[in-house]
C-alpha cells in the first residue's frame, strides 16, 4: 500500500522503464542504486514507482542528515510504519526473529543488547518472509545522509541480492558524494556487483521542463523559455522557478526556496520555522509540543504547508519537508537567537516525555541549545542504544561527544571504557589506544581504575601493532588491584598479562597466569573469560611444542559455544587455524579461516582485527594449496564494505597470485599499502614478497637489494626482535635472483653478487641459530630453498660446486614444499632441479620438466611457463654453461692445461679441474679435445 502521496511524474518515462525492468515483477526479487542530483527528480521516480504498487506491501525508510541518529535509522522507520499498520505481523515476525526487537520502537525500549549479526540476519529473513507473503517494495532513499550501520546492512543486501518476491531501491545525491564522503567507498563497492542495477537520472529534456514550469505557473512563452533555461534540467529547480517567475521575481536558491515559504501566512511561516529546527521529518507530537499554538491553528498552519508544497505527510507519524534544500534554506534563514529558542523548546519537550524521540535526538538538540549537561547524559544514553542495537560504529561516535561534554573524572573514566569497546567492536582498535592512553595520561582516580584502564589498553594494543609495552602495562595493573579487588577485574588483567607474556614468548610465566586466571573464572562462572583464557592455554600448548594439544583444545572451546560469535569466539577459531597453518595442514587451515570470517560477518565484526587478518591468511592459504581462482574470489567478497586498511591487506595478499601469474603492477600495490605497514606488518610481508619476485624477474637487482634491506629493518621494528623468521623467505628468493643474474654477468660482477648472496645467507642462518628450537615445516622449506639457490649462485659465479651436490640440495627442497603440499613452490623448485639435471645430460630431466609444466599451465602461472620456454630454446650441447664455464673452454681451445687455466683464472687447479669435467658432462664429450670440437660446431667457440 502507497505510503506517500500521488505525484506528478514529467518526462522520467524511459528512467521508469528501466527502474521496473532492473526490479522485476511481483515474483522476482531485485535491487536497484537510484543516483542523481538534488532535485532531479529522484524521489518523484520513486513515489511514482510507490503509486504503482497496489498489490505489494511498501516499505519505505529515509536517511536523515541530522547529526547523531539512531543506527539502521531507515529500517527503524519501515517497522514503525509496518507496525502501525499490521502489528499482529511484526509481532509474529519477532516472535520468529528475535533479532528484530531493536527496529521496533513499540519493542525496543526493553530489548537486551543485540548482536550484529541476529539484527541483519533478522532483516534478511525478515524480508524473505515479506516477499513470499505478496511481495514488497523496500525503499531507502537519501542513502547519502546514511549512517554507518545502514551502509553496511545495503551492503549485505546487495550483495546477497534482495530476496525472492522483494524489490529494493536505494537512492542518493550523487552531487553530494566527494572523494571523501562516508558513502563514497560503499558507491565503489556496489558498483562492482552484479546484483544490483545502477540508474542516474540526468537532466531532463528542455520539453519536459517547459511542461514542468507551465504546470507550476501560468507564464508567457518568452519567460517559459527562461525558466527553462535556467533550470538546467532540474525539475524541483524548474518548479520553484516558474513560481517565483510568476510573482515577478528571480533571486538565487536560498531567496528562491524561502519564497515558497513566505507566501504562507504568519502563523504557517512559524509552524514551517519549528519544523525546520526539528528536522527533515517532523513527528506530530512533538511539533505540536513546541510550536505552542492552539490546535486549530496548528491544523491550519499545516494545510497550508501541505497545499504550497512545503511538506508532505510523512505516513500517519507527522510531516516531512518535500526536499532537503528547502529544510535547509529555511533553517540557515533563522536569526541565531530563534534557532536557540527552537532548540531549548525541542530539549524541555523531549525531557518531558521521552515517547517524543529518541536520545539521539535530544543529545542533538541539547547541543544545540548549549545544555550541555543534557546533552552529556543524552549522548551517552544514545550511545548505549546505538550498541544495543548492534552499531558500534554509531556508539563509538556519541560516547566521544559525551567525553567533549564533561570532566568529570568518574564519568569520564565510564565512557572512556565504553567508547573503546565501542571502537574495538568497529575494528578501530587504534581508535580505543588513543581514547585510553589520553585518559591514563589526566587521570588521577583511584588504583582499580587506573588497573581497568591499563588492562582495556593492554587488550587495544594487541589488536593493533601500536608501540606499547604491554608486559610493562599489565604487571602495573596487576599491583594496582588489592586483595578485595572485583574477580571479574582480577581476571581480566591476569588474561591481558597472560597473552602479554605469551606474545613475548615467555610460555612457562605465561601458563602460570593463564592457569590461575582460568582458575578464578571456573569458579566464578565468568564464561566470556573462560573462553578468552582457553584460546590462551591453546596457542601456549602450540608454543610448547604440543599442537596436537592445542587442537584439542580450541575444538572443545568451539564446539562448546552457544552464544552470539563475539572477540573472544573469533580469537578461538583464528588461533586454531594458525596452529593448523603451522602445522601444514593447508586444507584444515582453509576451511578455519574461512570460517572466521563468515562468523564475523555474521556477528557484524566483519572490521574486527580477527576477520581482517582472517581473510588475508585464507587468501594466502587458498595461493599456497594451488587454489587461485579461489583466493582471487574471496579477495573480490572481502573488498565489499572494507575499510581503505582491510583492503590494504587484500591486496597484499592476493599480490601473490598475481605476481605468480605476472599479472597487475605489484609494486603499485607495494606503495598503495605502505601507510598501513606500521598497523598490520602482514601488509609488507606479502606485497613485499611479491614485489620481490616481480622485480628479481626484471633484473632489477638494486631494487630486490633495497627492498629486501627495507622489508627487514620495517619487520624487525614492528615485532622488536633482531631477526625475524620471514628473512629466510627473503633472502631464499633474493638469492636466487642473484643467481640468475650471475649466470650471464661479467667476472667482477659475479663476484659482487657472490658476496652479497653469502652475507644474505649468513643473516638468515642466525634467525634459528644452533640449539633453538627450529622451525616448522615452511621454515624448513624455505631454509632448503635458500641452501639450494646459494649453491646454484656459487656455482653461477664460477665457485666449484658439484652437479650431484646441487641435484641433491634441489630434490630436498622439492621435497618439502611436497610434504607441504604447495604446488606452485614445488614446481619452482622443480624448473631448478630440471635445469640442473639437463645440465649434466641426466635424462631424468624431461619428466622433471613435464611435471613443472603441467603444474604451471593449471595454475596460470605465465612466468613459469616463460622460463620453461627459455630452457626449451636453450637446449642441447651449450645448454647450461657458466660464464666462468665459457671462459674455461676459450683455455681448453688454446690448448691449456688445467694448472695453466687456473693460474690464468685465479683459481686452484682443483677447481679448473671441477670445471673442466662439468664442461665434458654438458657437452657429452669424452676428452677436452671432443669437447672443444664440439664447441666449435655449435657456435660456442670461432672456428
Amino acid at each position: 500500500m502507497p505510503t506517500r502521496p500521488s505525484a506528478v511524474l514529467v518526462g522520467r518515462d524511459p528512467e521508469l522503464g528501466r527502474l521496473r525492468e532492473a526490479l522485476g515483477g511481483p515474483g522476482d526479487g531485485g535491487a536497484v542504486l537510484l543516483g542523481g542530483d538534488a532535485g532531479i527528480g529522484k524521489s518523484a521516480v520513486v513515489a511514482r514507482l510507490v503509486d504503482e504498487t497496489t498489490t505489494r506491501r511498501v516499505l519505505l525508510g529515509h536517511c536523515v542528515g541530522d547529526v547523531g541518529t539512531l543506527p539502521y535509522l531507515p529500517f527503524v522507520e519501515m517497522l514503525a510504519a509496518l507496525d502501525g499498520r499490521e502489528r499482529d505481523l511484526v509481532d509474529e515476525l519477532v516472535e520468529a526473529h528475535p533479532g528484530l526487537v531493536p527496529l521496533v520502537p513499540r519493542l525496543s525500549a526493553s530489548a537486551r543488547e543485540t548482536a550484529r549479526a541476529d539484527l541483519v540476519e533478522a532483516v534478511h529473513a525478515v524480508l524473505g518472509v515479506l516477499g513470499r507473503d505478496g511481495g514488497a517494495l523496500v525503499v531507502v532513499e537519501d542513502a547519502h545522509w546514511a549512517d554507518e550501520s545502514t551502509r553496511e546492512l545495503l551492503t549485505l543486501l546487495f550483495t546477497r541480492g534482495a530476496p525472492e518476491g522483494v524489490s529494493l531501491v536505494v537512492t542518493y545525491r550523487s552531487d553530494d558524494v566527494h572523494r571523501r564522503h562516508p558513502l563514497a567507498p560503499a558507491l565503489a563497492v556496489w558498483s562492482r556487483l552484479p546484483r544490483l542495477a545502477r540508474l542516474e537520472l540526468g537532466r531532463l529534456p528542455d520539453d519536459a521542463v517547459r511542461r514542468i514550469v507551465r504546470s507550476a505557473a501560468a507564464l508567457p512563452d518568452p519567460l517559459v523559455d527562461e525558466v527553462t533555461a535556467r533550470a538546467e534540467g532540474n525539475a524541483f529547480l524548474a518548479e520553484e522557478l516558474a513560481v517565483a517567475a510568476a510573482d515577478g521575481s528571480a533571486p538565487e536558491l536560498g531567496r528562491l526556496l524561502l519564497g515558497r515559504v513566505e507566501r504562507l501566512d504568519d502563523d504557517a511561516q512559524a509552524v514551517v520555522r519549528v519544523a525546520a529546527v526539528v528536522g527533515r521529518r517532523v513527528p506530530h507530537a512533538l511539533l505540536e509540543r513546541v510550536a505552542d499554538v492552539p490546535p486549530p491553528t496548528l491544523r491550519s498552519a499545516l494545510r497550508q504547508a501541505v497545499e504550497h508544497h512545503v511538506l508532505e505527510p510523512w505516513g500517519e507519524l507527522g510531516y516531512e519537508f518535500r526536499h532537503a534544500l528547502l529544510a535547509e534554506a529555511v533553517s540557515e534563514d533563522l536569526l541565531p537567537t530563534e534557532r536557540l529558542q527552537l532548540h531549548r523548546a525541542c530539549v524541555e519537550a523531549l525531557r518531558e516525555d521521552e515517547r517524543l524521540g529518541a536520545a539521539a535526538d535530544l543529545a542533538r538538540h541539547a547541543l544545540a541549545a548549549g545544555d550541555r549537561a543534557t546533552a552529556l547524559h543524552a549522548s551517552a544514553r544514545a550511545g548505549d542504544t546505538a550498541r544495543r542495537m548492534g552499531g558500534p560504529a554509531e556508539a563509538l561516535g556519541h560516547y566521544e561527544t559525551a567525553l567533549g561534554l564533561t570532566d568529570d573524572p568518574e564519568v569520564v573514566h565510564d565512557l572512556t571504557l565504553r567508547a573503546a569497546a565501542a571502537a574495538n567492536g568497529a575494528g578501530r582498535a587504534g581508535r580505543a589506544v588513543a581514547l585510553l592512553r589520553a585518559r591514563l595520561a589526566d587521570a588521577e582516580g583511584a588504583p582499580r581504575e587506573r588497573a581497568e584502564l591499563l588492562a582495556a589498553l593492554a587488550y587495544a594494543a594487541r589488536l593493533t601493532e601500536e608501540r606499547v609495552d604491554r608486559l610493562t602495562v599489565t604487571a602495573e595493573a596487576l599491583s594496582l588491584l588489592d586483595t578485595d579487588a572485583p574477580v571479574a577485574l582480577r581476571v581480566s588483567v591476569l588474561t591481558r598479562r597472560a597473552d602479554a607474556l605469551t606474545d613475548a614468548g615467555l610460555v612457562e610465566e605465561a601458563l602460570a597466569v593463564a592457569d590461575e586466571a582460568m582458575g578464578l573464572a571456573v569458579e566464578h562462572g565468568l564464561h566470556a573469560d573462560r573462553v578468552d583464557l582457553s584460546s590462551n592455554l591453546a596457542w601456549l600448548a602450540q608454543a610448547a611444542g604440543d599442537p596436537d594439544g592445542s587442537v584439542r583444545r580450541l575444538r572443545g572451546v568451539v564446539e562448546g559455544w552457544r552464544d552470539t560469535p563475539d572477540l573472544a569466539f573469533l580469537r578461538a577459531l583464528h588461533i586454531l587455524a594458525v596452529v593448523h597453518h603451522r602445522q601444514s595442514d593447508l586444507p584444515a587451515a582453509l576451511a578455519g579461516f574461512e570460517r572466521v570470517v563468515d562468523e564475523a560477518r555474521r556477528a557484524g565484526l566483519a572490521a574486527s582485527v580477527y576477520s581482517v587478518d582472517a581473510l588475508a591468511l585464507a587468501i594466502t592459504v587458498a595461493f599456497e594449496l594451488g587454489r587461485w581462482d579461489h583466493a582471487l574470489e574471496l579477495a573480490e567478497r572481502g573488498r565489499v564494505g572494507a575499510s581503505p586498511s582491510a583492503r590494504a591487506s587484500i591486496d597484499a595478499a592476493v599480490g601473490y597470485v598475481h605476481a605468480a601469474r605476472g599479472e597487475p603492477d605489484v609494486e603499485a600495490t607495494l606503495a598503495a599499502g605502505r601507510p598501513f605497514w606500521p598497523d598490520d606488518s602482514r601488509i609488507p610481508v606479502q606485497a613485499g614478497v611479491a614485489a620481490l619476485d616481480v622485480l628479481g624477474r626484471c633484473g632489477v637487482l638494486d631494487r630486490v637489494l633495497a627492498l629486501r634491506a627495507e622489508l627487514v629493518t620495517s619487520l624487525r621494528a614492528a615485532w622488536s626482535v633482531e631477526h625475524a623468521p620471514v628473512e629466510v623467505r627473503l633472502a631464499a628468493l633474493v638469492v636466487g635472483h642473484l643467481a640468475s643474474a650471475a649466470s650471464t654477468a661479467s667476472a667482477a660482477t659475479r663476484g659482487r653478487l657472490l658476496d652479497e648472496g653469502e652475507r644474505l645467507a649468513a643473516e638468515a642462518a642466525l634467525v634459528w641459530p644452533e640449539g633453538s628450537p627450529g622451525p616448522e615445516l615452511e621454515g624448513r622449506m624455505w631454509l632448503a630453498r635458500l641452501a639450494a639457490e646459494r649453491l646454484r649462485l656459487r656455482r653461477a659465479a664460477g665457485e666449484p660446486v658439484e652437479a650431484e651436490t646441487l641435484v641433491t640440495a634441489w630434490e630436498d627442497a622439492v621435497t618439502l614444499a611436497e610434504e607441504r603440499g604447495d604446488p606452485y613452490e614445488s614446481a619452482r623448485a622443480r624448473l631448478r632441479l630440471g635445469e640442473v639435471l639437463l645440465s649434466t645430460g641426466d635424462r631424468r630431466a624431461d619428466g622433471v620438466l613435464e611435471n613443472v609444466r603441467v603444474v604451471a599451465v593449471s595454475l596460470g602461472a605465465a612466468p613459469l611457463l616463460t622460463a620453461l620456454d627459455a630452457l626449451a630454446t636453450d637446449r642441447g650441447p651449450a645448454q647450461g654453461l657458466t660464464a666462468r664455464e665459457h671462459e674455461v673452454l676459450a683455455l681448453l681451445a688454446l690448448g691449456r692445461s688445467n694448472g695453466e687455466v687456473g693460474r690464468e683464472l685465479f683459481i686452484t687447479t682443483k677447481t679448473a679441474s671441477v670445471h673442466v669435467s662439468n664442461i665434458l658432462a654438458k657437452l657429452g664429450a669424452a676428452s677436452r679435445g671432443e669437447a672443444v670440437a664440439v664447441a666449435r660446431s655449435t657456435g660456442l667457440l670461432d672456428p
